[in-house]
């Protein structure tokens, strides 16, 4: 999932443990209001263009942030108004660009995939890494509850579609808040009856107290007949061994891959969301359509039909 972006952040080594993963709870639970907001969340002018189901059209429309809550040391979920009754209706897999501003107030705008699903009605929500030098992450925790934020969906922001026609295995990398659009997918994927796609997730942390939804991760573990595996992967090395802890000490590089993930195939679809040094040693900059020569996954013998 090629267009996922974030502030900032590092290439992860890598701890690997293997798990498997079925239903994915909703992540509402983290979602709670910390005061009544004040600004009302309206339906955007049906005149304005739409390049899909989304609520949100290809300009920006505001909606009311409705609740903050601590996820982790460093992560937030904000929680945004929508209309009564109605859902955000992204389809997966795809994301929103959010309008913040820098220092000096001038327009900033990062993509952000929601950890709400589609099911969830009246607000969305969004996990958030609040990096130190982060220009929207920052302008995202400096809103008061009522605040209204700018948010639309283009074309660009659509990618790879669910059911990923012809593919039958998907390999999903991804580090920090990179998460997000696998969780998106790995919803769909799982409470659709009849979905055979088998997946394995590599996801890059720094240490276990970094790990995002992990809790449902686990939980949709114990639930899995074997479909779907999980791979954490941990890049701080000063608490090794960890207690309970059973996996691999190194960076993520190509025997990794090879080792965990579903080789090159045509039925293989291979989605990668982190930071831009992620992307340029798996693939090459997201916005670049062919597959970098030399990466990770090039070297693999990955074609461009096979990344997302």
């Amino acid at each position: 999932v090629r267009h996922c972006c974030h502030d900032r952040g590092l290439m992860l080594p890598l701890l690997c443990t293997i798990a498997t993963m079925a239903t994915m709870p909703d992540p509402r639970t983290y979602a709670q209001s910390t005061t009544q907001n004040t600004n009302m969340a309206t339906m955007p002018d049906p005149a304005l263009e739409r390049c899909s189901s989304c609520f949100f059209p290809t300009e920006f429309h505001d909606a009311p942030l409705v609740a903050v809550k601590q996820y982790n040391h460093d992560t937030k979920i904000f929680t945004f108004g929508l209309p009564p009754g109605v859902s955000l209706d992204l389809p997966v897999c795809s994301c929103i660009l959010v309008k913040g501003a820098n220092a000096d107030g001038e327009p900033a705008i990062r993509p952000y995939t929601p950890t709400s699903s589609n099911e969830q009605k009246d607000s969305f929500d969004l996990m958030v890494k609040v990096y130190e030098q982060g220009v929207v992450s920052q302008w995202l925790n400096s809103r008061q509850i009522g605040a209204m934020v700018g948010f639309k969906h283009i074309l660009f922001n659509i990618k790879a579609q669910y059911p990923f026609e012809g593919k039958k295995k998907i390999n999903m990398l991804c580090g920090g808040t990179g998460i997000t659009p696998m969780y998106q997918a790995l919803h769909k994927i799982v409470n659709t009856p009849g979905d055979s796609l088998e997946v394995v997730l590599l996801y890059g942390n720094k240490t276990v107290k970094d790990i995002l939804l992990r809790d449902e991760l686990e939980k949709a573990v114990k639930m899995s007949a074997g479909r779907i595996k999980v791979v954490h992967v941990l890049s701080d090395k000063t608490n090794i061994p960890i207690s309970g802890w059973d996996g691999e000490v190194g960076w993520v590089d190509e025997e990794k891959v090879k080792k965990y993930c579903f080789p090159p195939a045509e039925d293989v679809l291979t989605f990668v969301c982190g930071v831009p040094p992620l992307y340029d040693v798996m693939c090459g900059p997201r916005t670049e359509p062919e597959v970098k020569q030399g990466s990770v996954l090039a070297n693999l013998g990955y074609t461009k039909m096979m990344i997302s």
